[in-house]
């Protein structure tokens, strides 16, 4: 009886023991973090011990129907770096790429004057980090791009070569505790760009055993350079109070499978069910040199069980950046190579579809005043779709207002909305894809030529990517979704399929190299905005300051239009000086309306007055105000071009001149878009002027009211004044300029030209032919 006892507990321990080897092997806890995310760092899972089954495949020796699994590993997250912050650096900006989802952080341009208007409260530039917390111990750094000051930063001891390196865990700024990345940019908020400050760091060298070193750097900071991707967030306030809830968008250029074999997924970016996630995985992430990086994930048998035996793809993502030499032109490097490599290691053929996601979060830049307008009726949005097809022939672009309202219209229903862009699949082929803002452009080109072979696009659609603003719908984020057909591909066959992103500013001939002219649109008098912009331009070279050569090109616009409208003041005059015979007039003729025409244009022939002199001016500058209107608002060069230099107010002509901030103590009616009144988070002085003299004018040029009907007509038209000054409160500050300068002008030669004699004029008795009809009428009243 003891004999059996002792025999069943050492089986019983025996088997215990052994289950909990097996456990612990199949849970093996995730390595932290790697201290340089530059260097692919791996978990890989350890192979399951034999069981000594003869029923089970031997792993070691497996049959030769079932490919071995042994590279099936997961990464760590991780980042990386493609050119440079520096615009010394030799390329046109600095790309993050992340592993997770092989996907576009950030993309920020080196170019000094492509500044950021999104980080005026955010303090000086440090570098865009990537940085993560780690439990009350600092802030970790993920990624140190290279040409920003964080990678140029001195360290206080000579033995510490180079800046910041990723994996440096920031434990205080200029003195001030950091243990949080939300005290970091509280800290960070207090500098400001040009100052020098100190950050200490906590840095692991590599090597077992080697012990954490605690370095003080200084660091030059600067600017904030213009992001033309980065990563968005939007704050959904919750209903019943509390901090709002914090929802994270999708990064850029996302790619997952639409269909592998019988396997599908539904619309918009979702995921074929059963399969890995190819958006929320991490890559395989290799370096290959400082403007290259590659991502590979693959889907082993065991992932495509659904489909049979013997099924293996591997997706390849290629970003490649090139670089500046002195042979480059000035509209070259703003595109980034981008390669998706779909390789068929199966025994047999597989059927792919891939689907690929366009860029998110471009710059909000000019969200409360942007000029940009569609081709048809009505405004574009701060960030919107476009898309032309690849002969050229057809544009179309997808506007905020329109996708925002489709979605709004889908959930109240709730169905998937789908906005499919315009033409795509067999009737025509793409030629690019982009999200339009209102400076910048970031555009997926497709390069047919190098694909091999192509594959065709079966469909794209597009819609918001996140959620609704809720502080101003035109605000949402929104990007496109393409999707290619269902390629059979071979055993061992691969697929090839290139693009060209282009992201860059929206300057005329950089568009014409990548072949985006369409984006950049002008209205309907672009004929007009083109030919004086590039007298604008011509002036700036010769003058240096955009203030002064918007001055010049008015005075070049009313000296030749000086002629005309010396005539119309005159005509004005006149009518001034005929204003009380005029009212004579029509008193006389009162109950005669034949009568009083006739007389006065006896009158106006007599002194030679042309009643409707005036409306030729206006005709004539009706064009060149809205031509050059739309170029002052559309222009890239104004952006961020000073009235003075070195005065913080009116530092970009391309927008309001920005006197001073209300927007913490005015209601939102009038600082947020989308009311009749509003004006906007500033107070902008120029149009204030504009208006006081157009009032000037007015008052000087009409004549005074001979009745109470004129008199009221005045007031209407002064009304009208005060109420185009509302409308244009939020007008660029170089059209103001163009206001100001042409109204001093007008008030100018006014005051130059004679004052005409006013001659009385007597008309001693009717015309009989004029007396006749009333006689006439006089005596079948009778």
């Amino acid at each position: 009886m003891e004999r059996r006892h002792i025999t069943f507990i050492f089986l019983a321990a025996s088997l215990l023991l052994m289950f909990n080897m097996l456990n612990n092997q199949n849970q093996q806890p995730e390595k932290p973090a790697p201290e340089n995310p530059d260097i692919a760092e791996v978990d890989q899972d350890e192979p399951a011990p034999d069981k000594g089954d003869e029923n089970q495949p031997d792993e070691a020796n497996p049959p030769a129907d079932k490919p071995v699994e042994k590279d099936k590993v997961k990464y760590n997250r991780q980042f990386a770096s493609l050119g440079s912050a520096d615009p010394k650096g030799g390329y046109r900006m600095l790309v993050t790429l992340d592993s997770k989802g092989a996907s576009v952080h950030r993309v920020e341009l080196s170019n000094p004057f492509y500044l950021s208007y999104e980080h005026d409260e955010d303090g000086g530039y440090l570098g865009n980090l990537a940085f993560d917390e780690t439990d009350g111990k600092g802030v970790r750094t993920n990624v140190v791009g290279p040409g920003t000051p964080a990678a140029e930063a001195v360290a206080k001891s000579s033995e510490i070569e180079g800046g910041l390196k990723p994996g440096d865990i920031i434990t205080s700024v200029n003195g001030e505790l950091v243990t949080t990345v939300e005290e970091l940019q509280t800290a960070m908020r207090k500098t400001r760009p040009g100052e020098e400050i100190e950050v200490e760091v906590t840095r692991t060298p590599s090597g077992e055993g080697a012990a954490p070193q605690q370095i003080t750097f200084t660091i030059k900071l600067r600017k904030f350079p213009v992001e033309v991707i980065k990563p968005e967030q939007t704050k959904l306030p919750i209903p019943n109070g509390g901090p709002p809830k914090i929802v994270h968008h999708p990064s850029a250029f996302l790619t997952t499978l639409a269909k592998v074999g019988s396997l599908s997924a539904r619309n918009g970016m979702a995921e074929i069910k059963g399969l890995p996630s190819l958006i929320d995985s991490n890559w395989k992430t290799t370096q290959v040199s400082d403007n290259e990086v590659h991502f590979e994930l693959t889907l082993f048998p065991s992932d495509l069980e659904q489909l049979g035996d013997n099924r293996k793809l591997r997706i390849v993502k290629k970003y490649r950046l090139d670089k500046i030499t002195d042979e480059t032109k000035a509209t070259e490097g703003y595109e980034i190579h981008f390669d998706l490599e779909l390789h068929n290691e199966s025994d047999d053929s597989l059927s792919v579809a891939y689907r690929q996601l366009g860029p998110t979060g471009l710059p909000l830049e000019g969200w409360w005043y942007a000029h940009k307008i569609n081709r048809g009726w009505g405004s574009a949005g701060i960030r919107d779709v476009t898309w032309e097809s690849e002969n050229g022939s057809q544009f179309k672009m997808f506007t905020v207002y329109e996708m925002v309202e489709q979605e709004e219209e889908a959930a109240k229903k709730g169905s998937d909305p789908q906005t499919p862009l315009y033409a795509l699949g067999q009737d025509i082929k793409t030629k690019y894809s982009g999200v339009d803002a209102q400076y910048f452009n970031c555009s997926m080109i497709l390069n047919y030529k190098e694909s091999t072979p192509t594959i065709d696009l079966a469909k794209g659609t597009c819609g918001p990517i996140g959620p609704i603003d809720p502080l101003y719908k035109p605000r949402t984020d929104c990007t496109f979704t393409l999707e290619s057909r269902a390629y059979p591909m071979a055993a061992g066959q691969t697929v090839t399929q290139k693009f060209n992103i282009f992201a860059g500013p929206k300057k005329e001939d950089v568009l014409a190299h990548y072949g985006l002219e369409d984006v950049e649109y002008y209205g309907w008098f672009g004929f007009v905005s083109k030919p004086l912009l590039w007298i604008l331009h011509t002036l700036y070279a010769v003058l240096g300051n955009y203030g002064l050569a918007i001055i010049v090109l008015t005075l070049m616009v009313r000296g030749a239009m000086h002629p005309i409208s010396r005539k119309q003041a005159k005509n004005m005059q006149i009518q001034q000086a005929l204003a009380p015979e005029i009212k004579r007039i029509s008193d006389q003729y009162k109950d005669d309306p034949e009568g009083r025409l006739k007389a006065q244009q006896e009158l106006f022939k007599k002194h030679k007055f042309n009643p409707v002199g005036g409306c030729l001016m206006m005709f004539i500058q009706l064009p060149i105000f809205l031509g050059l209107y739309r170029g002052l608002a559309v222009d890239f060069e104004l952006r961020q071009a000073p009235l003075i230099p070195g005065i913080s107010w009116c530092s970009n002509l391309a927008a309001p001149d920005q006197l001073w901030y209300w927007g913490n103590i005015m209601p939102e009616f009038i600082t947020l878009p989308g009311s009749m009144f509003s004006l906007g988070p500033y107070l902008n002085i120029l149009p204030l002027v504009t208006v006081v003299l157009f009032l000037v004018q007015q008052k000087m040029f009409m004549p005074p009211p001979q009745d109470e009907q004129q008199a009221m007509q005045q007031k209407v038209m002064t009304f009208m004044m005060i109420f185009m000054g509302v409308i244009f409160f939020k007008v660029p500050a170089g059209l103001c300029i163009y206001f100001i300068t042409s109204s001093i002008w007008g008030i100018i030669e006014r005051k130059m030209l004679p004052k005409p004699k006013n001659v009385p004029v007597v008309i001693e008795a009717k015309p009989e032919s004029i007396k006749q009809p009333r006689v006439r009428q006089a005596k079948r009243k009778k």
